[in-house]
Parts: C-alpha cells; sequence; structure tokens
C-alpha cells in the first residue's frame, strides 16, 4: 500500500506529478474501461457487431478493470488527503466500487463467452457499476474546484477523459491557490504541458486530419492505421492530463 501519509511534501511539482502516478494510472483505466463499456453499448444497440468481437472487447475490459483494481487498493486515494483537498469519504469508496465494477466486468465477460452474446443483465449491471465509480470520482476531486465552472470541467473531465483538449484547459485554471490563468496553471511543469499537448491534442488531430484524408480516397487499411495512432497517443496523452490537473490543484 502507498504510504504517503509518511512522505514528505514540498512544494516540488515533479514530486507531486510522481507521487500522484498511481492515482492517475487508475483514473485513466478506469475511465477508459467505462468509456469502452459505454461505447460498447451503444455500438451493440445501433448493431454491426459480431459475437467475436463481444467475446474479445468483454475480457479486454475485464483485463483493464482488474488492472485499475490492483492500482487503487496499492494506493488508495485516501491516501493522498495530504497532498490534494479531495472528499475523503468518496475517495475511500473508491476501492470498493472499483471492486463491485470488475465483479460486474468479470460476470458479463463470462456470460458472453459460455452464451451467444452479452446478456441484457450483465450489461446492465456493468454500466450501473460504471456509472457508480464515475460518481465516486466525481465527489473526490470536486472540493478541487474553485469555482462553478471548475466544478463543470472536473466533472466533464471525469466523463469525457479524452476530450481533454477542450475540457482540461478549462479545469486547470480553476484549480489550486493559483492565479487562476491557465497559463499560470501549465507554466507549472511545462515538461508535462508540452508532452499532454503532444498527446492529447497535436498527434490526434493531426492523425486525425489524415485519416479522414485517407478515408476519403477509400484507403481504409490506412485509415485504420491512423485512427490506432490516434488513440495510442491519446492514452499517454490522458495520463499526463491527469497529472497536470494534480500539479495544478497542489500548487
Amino acid at each position: 500500500m502507498l504510504l504517503l501519509d509518511a512522505v514528505p511534501i514540498t512544494s516540488c511539482h515533479e514530486c507531486v506529478a510522481t507521487l500522484t502516478l498511481p492515482l492517475a494510472l487508475f483514473l485513466t483505466l478506469a475511465e477508459t474501461t467505462i468509456g469502452g463499456i459505454a461505447t460498447v453499448a451503444y455500438l451493440k444497440r445501433a448493431g454491426g457487431l459480431t459475437l467475436g468481437f463481444l467475446k474479445f472487447i468483454a475480457v479486454t475490459y475485464a483485463i483493464f478493470g482488474v488492472l485499475a483494481f490492483l492500482v487503487v487498493l496499492a494506493a488508495p486515494p485516501g491516501s493522498y488527503r495530504h497532498l490534494l483537498t479531495i472528499n475523503q469519504p468518496a475517495a475511500n469508496a473508491l476501492v470498493f466500487l472499483q471492486g463491485c465494477l470488475v465483479l460486474a466486468l468479470l460476470v458479463n465477460a463470462v456470460v458472453t463467452w459460455r452464451g451467444r452474446g452479452p446478456s441484457t443483465a450483465g450489461a446492465a449491471l456493468a454500466l450501473l457499476a460504471s456509472v457508480l465509480v464515475l460518481a465516486g470520482i466525481t465527489a473526490t476531486f470536486a472540493p478541487l474546484a474553485g469555482s462553478g465552472l471548475a466544478s463543470a470541467g472536473v466533472a466533464l473531465m471525469v466523463a469525457l477523459s479524452a476530450a481533454q483538449a477542450a475540457v482540461v484547459p478549462v479545469t486547470l485554471g480553476g484549480v489550486g491557490r493559483g492565479s487562476g490563468s491557465l497559463t499560470h496553471a501549465l507554466g507549472l511543469s511545462p515538461v508535462l504541458s508540452v508532452l499532454w499537448a503532444l498527446g492529447s491534442v497535436i498527434l490526434p488531430l493531426v492523425a486525425g486530419a489524415l485519416a479522414l484524408a485517407t478515408c476519403r480516397l477509400r484507403s481504409f487499411m490506412s485509415t485504420t492505421g491512423l485512427l490506432y495512432l490516434a488513440m495510442i497517443a491519446i492514452l499517454p496523452g490522458q495520463l499526463l492530463g491527469q497529472l497536470l490537473f494534480f500539479v495544478a490543484a497542489s500548487a
């Protein structure tokens, strides 16, 4: 278990980023899992997903959920109370809520593999557990917001964690004890800011533009490859965005 109580906290922003890395990793894994569950539920309702894909994705998201649970179990969010002004009861509940999500994902994966696809009850259980985890994460970090706009930004950052080009800039300027300026927040850790901009904004936009061009040329293999490149860039960019958020909130 991570024991932040035994670690002297300094004003070093790099230290904050290092100490909150497990928390950021948990959020990235959990939010990616939940976003995937919601996307698959929507696409399944629209039709067009094969049984083989549904089986693969059910196991994949179960693995992601287990990894997120192992991370949050080793570094409970409640242990960050001396570093971040968080909602302590909500933070303590996240381990339990993520465990419930893992159980729901495992049940859904077993049912999907043993039957002819995911059951309605299994999918509904996974979605309910996902909503509870998102609510717990939002409640945990809500005290970090310094304004109503920042509170909305925190909620959106949790629910739409991949849309960081729009959400993170709105949120960063409203957390912590700084000037409330986005420039000030990004200047706290220039290296993290540059890497986040590359991973979450520049590379996905470039890859998306190229994918659109190749799609119009009906070069679908190239389009798929470029979209994979965008996703590969977004995931570490999402992690860096979480670290920037924690650095700004602790400043």
